[in-house]
């Protein structure tokens, strides 16, 4: 005879009936009063309103009893969604706070007391217990001395009921005495079922005795960083950020904005082999975004790494000027240099400063005065106080400077100073020759040329006379005359002399002038920082330990 010894060690339930062990069995049978309870007790609609209840509750309490997600049953996963919407959610720090920098301490045994649901089984209890004794102490008042009823002192007593309506009310009192049993049986196989249901875990205040759920092992922390920032650059409104894996990782990304940096304005996820390079372009929103990569090992193990905002060149700085505007449209970060791009906007014209003579001779006037002058050009170099080689500035262009940079997580201060100087072209109002002359008295003789125009007339005249011949006789005669003058235009020349009287004057020439040339200085400065992280190592993490099977049962056959 051959003796089979049931080991007790191992991880695995004793399955006694149907696969289901002895907390799955009580439960099942919980929740099949309930549904019994729902379909008897319930005053809801018809008899097949009420089954379809039953039923629907016995198959949401049996995937309760049996149901598994990620290998953990479903009231330990209710139990922790529990303790996550009612307890405390948020973490007042950066994420990067909660990956461990050490290995976790080993728990010391602390006496805990009861649990939430033991608590509340035994205030139940306890309640029950008074209803109870309420109930009684009611009936011994009925079977002895009759209740205090002033009422029925003064006045007009209550009217007895007659033999039918004490049936019927007798009949009701029993119906809701029925209803309340059921109520009751019902509330009570819904408190066994939850406390069946549930296992120990659930029952413990701490986390400390989650660990005694089966198959469940706490692995070792593998110090060492999984994820490295291998650049960083940030253009307008957006950034572009290269990330490099130390070991094999699946990370996820997520990019923070709003008023308070608290917004998901981006999240991807993505899967880096040991040394893959994956470059991520999100937007920046908000004054103080950051952004967050978790990841997740080979091992199982997680953590992340927070850039935050003081690390993040956002927004990015920019001046405005007499000669040009400037405005930085690029900062990055990679290995050992810190690289900018700045992008200029410069006048075409300026007003600017002359000191000019306007007026000259008898008065001199010399004043100064803004002219609107013509920028021929626009020259300068950008510097960063010895750390930025000097670069030629490009005029309504773009301007790219380098910036080394100490290796290592860091703050790199960006200063750069441009130096401008434009070539003007100053066109300058003509100059006002003033000449005095003072008062004199002028003779001066001019032939005068005087015409005397032509000139004609007539004239004519008849007159009668009378004529006496020899022979005495008389004869009268008409005489007529008629003349005629004319005399021609011509001109008298004559000599005048003239006395002229000159009184004292300043007499004013204008005289026009050419462009002068001229020059304008100026001196601008930017101001930003950026962050640098650790350099790159690799990391090798040790073979994961290898998952046991789960243990089966099979009947043991004595021989």
């Amino acid at each position: 005879m051959r003796e089979h010894e049931v080991p007790t060690h191992v991880q695995a339930e004793d399955r006694v009936l149907l696969g289901f062990t002895f907390p799955q069995i009580v439960a099942v049978t919980a929740v099949c009063a309930i549904s019994y309870g729902a379909y008897r007790y319930v005053p809801v609609g018809p008899s097949e309103v009420r089954m379809a209840l039953a039923v629907v509750l016995g198959l949401l309490g049996i995937a309760m009893i049996v149901g598994k997600i990620g290998g953990r049953r479903l009231p330990l996963v209710t139990a922790d969604l529990l303790k996550y919407r009612l307890g405390a959610r948020g973490h007042a720090g950066p994420v990067s706070q909660l990956v461990r920098s050490e290995p976790p301490t080993s728990p010391q045994p602390a006496r805990s007391g009861p649990g939430p649901l033991r608590l509340m089984g035994k205030r139940t209890k306890r309640t029950l217990r008074r209803l109870r004794k309420k109930r009684n102490r009611k009936g011994d008042r009925r079977n002895g001395r009759m209740p205090f009823r002033p009422h029925g002192w003064f006045g007009k007593r209550r009217r007895r009921a007659d033999g039918g309506q004490q049936g019927h009310r007798a009949e009701t009192l029993e119906s809701t005495r029925r209803s309340r049993k059921g109520l009751m049986a019902v509330a009570v196989a819904v408190l066994v079922a939850a406390v069946a249901a549930i296992p120990p875990a659930v029952m413990a205040d701490g986390h400390d005795r989650w660990q005694d759920e089966i198959d469940f092992k706490v692995a070792e922390p593998v110090d060492g960083r999984r994820i490295f920032v291998e650049g960083m650059t940030v253009s307008e409104e957006r950034a572009l950020v290269t990330l490099r894996a130390a070991t094999d990782v699946d990370i996820r990304i997520r990019a923070f904005g709003g008023p308070d940096g608290t917004w998901i304005r981006f999240s991807a996820s993505d899967r880096l082999d040991q040394g893959e390079i994956g470059r991520y372009r999100f937007p920046l929103h908000g004054p103080v975004p950051s952004f967050t990569v978790s990841w997740e090992d080979g091992l199982g193990q997680a953590g992340a790494h927070t850039v935050e905002h003081d690390l993040i060149p956002h927004p990015l700085p920019e001046i405005e000027g007499d000669l040009c505007n400037l405005r930085m449209t690029s900062l990055g970060w990679a290995p050992g240099v810190v690289s900018g791009v700045i992008e200029s906007e410069c006048v075409t014209g300026i007003e600017h400063p002359v000191e000019v003579q306007t007026v000259t001779g008898h008065q001199d006037v010399t004043q100064t005065t803004l002219l609107e002058a013509g920028v021929t050009a626009i020259t300068g170099t950008l510097s960063g106080g010895g750390s930025i080689a000097a670069v030629e500035f490009i005029p309504n262009g773009e301007t790219s400077f380098t910036l080394p940079v100490a290796a290592g997580e860091a703050i790199h201060p960006v200063m750069v100073d441009a130096t401008l100087e434009a070539v003007l072209n100053i066109p300058i109002p003509p100059l006002t020759v003033l000449t005095h002359h003072p008062e004199r008295t002028e003779e001066r003789t001019e032939t005068v040329s005087l015409y005397r125009p032509g000139a004609s007339d007539s004239d004519s005249d008849s007159k009668t006379i009378t004529v006496t011949d020899e022979n005495g006789v008389t004869k009268q005669h008409t005489v007529s005359a008629y003349a005629y003058a004319y005399v021609p235009a011509t001109p008298i020349p004559k000599d005048v002399t003239l006395t002229i009287v000159h009184p004292e004057h300043v007499k004013a020439e204008v005289v026009e002038r050419e462009p002068i040339p001229g020059s304008r200085e100026e001196s601008l400065s930017l101001a930003s920082e950026i962050g640098s992280d650790d350099p790159y190592q690799a990391l090798v993490l040790p073979e994961p330990e290898p998952v046991d099977p789960p243990a089966e049962q099979s009947s043991a056959c004595l021989i």
